[in-house]
């Protein structure tokens, strides 16, 4: 019988510290700024709220920026922890800990953090526990634990070049290939590129080309096959659309141009661009054709002359 008491006392006391823990909550979390490059330093504002019907005190909340070891046989209490994987997120000059003597029932606090991002973290949102610890007016200590959201993402930037030197000719096809460099921190997907119509020149290949995913400081190429009308101008602005997205999925539309260097084929000998054909080759198998046609033609004569005798 007192077992039974003693269970339900103790059941009673779980509930309540259960109840009591709960009744503070986070009630807001803003990020300033909203997303958060690598290396940048930034803050973040977590309001308490005490929703208990009485004061609460030596209030501490901090931020959990170690991921927590976990035994690596949860059955078994000796087993070694794993090592915690910190997150990348770092205190600028203060600490992730903050503390506040009471809060007065229904009161709410601003708890205020300045963290720095560490340099080659990759974009993403990541998860960070934060843990709350305080006291009733007896002295019970109660402990809350809760996740807020940071979004790590840097505006992407692709960058676009002719891949080589190319030398377009008026009035044939052309084929030139396009690197579209990714300048950025941060991975872009779903990267798809339109080529514009312009005056003086044709597509005969698509216009339209996808491309897929970008990782940071790499690039990929496109190849575009175009006729160059002979009336075009010397010097071509083609403009391309580039459509992708970043890591959070966030769309983004920028446009770019590049400029096509196109000459006549006499020009382009003219200024050493392409090979000026060889004639001393022909010329002389000319010549030796020349001579032989004379040899035989003389021959020929030769041979008349002979049988009229």
């Amino acid at each position: 019988m007192k077992t039974k008491i003693i269970s339900v006392i103790l059941g009673i006391l779980l509930i309540s510290n259960i109840l009591l823990a709960s009744a503070v909550s986070i009630k807001d979390v803003v990020s300033y700024p909203e997303e958060v490059e690598p290396g940048e330093v930034f803050d973040v504002s977590i309001e308490i709220k005490n929703t208990h019907d009485f004061d609460i005190k030596n209030i501490n909340v901090k931020l959990i920026l170690t991921k927590e070891s976990e035994p690596t046989n949860p059955f078994d209490p000796t087993a070694a922890p794993t090592q915690g994987e910190d997150l990348p997120f770092a205190p600028y000059q203060s600490s992730s800990e903050k503390f506040l003597e009471e809060l007065e029932s229904n009161e709410e606090e601003n708890f205020k953090f300045k963290l720095i991002v560490l340099p080659e973290t990759s974009s993403g949102v990541y998860k960070v526990p934060v843990e709350i610890t305080y006291e009733d007016g007896n002295g019970r200590n109660y402990s809350k634990k809760g996740l807020i959201s940071i979004i790590v993402n840097s505006i992407p930037e692709l960058k676009v070049s002719l891949e080589d030197s190319i030398v377009l000719i008026k009035g044939k096809e052309n084929t030139f290939s396009i690197k579209l460099i990714n300048s950025g921190l941060a991975n872009v997907k779903f990267v798809y590129v339109k080529a514009n119509e312009v005056s003086g020149l044709r597509f005969v290949s698509e216009k339209e080309q996808y491309l897929g995913d970008i990782d940071s400081d790499d690039f990929d190429s496109i190849e575009y096959t175009v006729y160059i009308e002979k009336d075009a101008l010397n010097s071509i602005r083609l403009p391309l659309v580039l459509k992708f997205r970043d890591s959070t999925n966030k769309q983004f539309t920028q446009t770019k141009s590049i400029i096509l260097k196109a000459y006549s084929l006499e020009e382009a000998r003219e200024l050493g661009l392409v090979e000026k054909p060889d004639y001393k080759i022909p010329g002389g198998i000319g010549l030796v054709i020349f001579l032989y046609i004379i040899y035989l033609i003389r021959k020929k004569r030769r041979l008349k002359k002979l049988r009229g005798r």
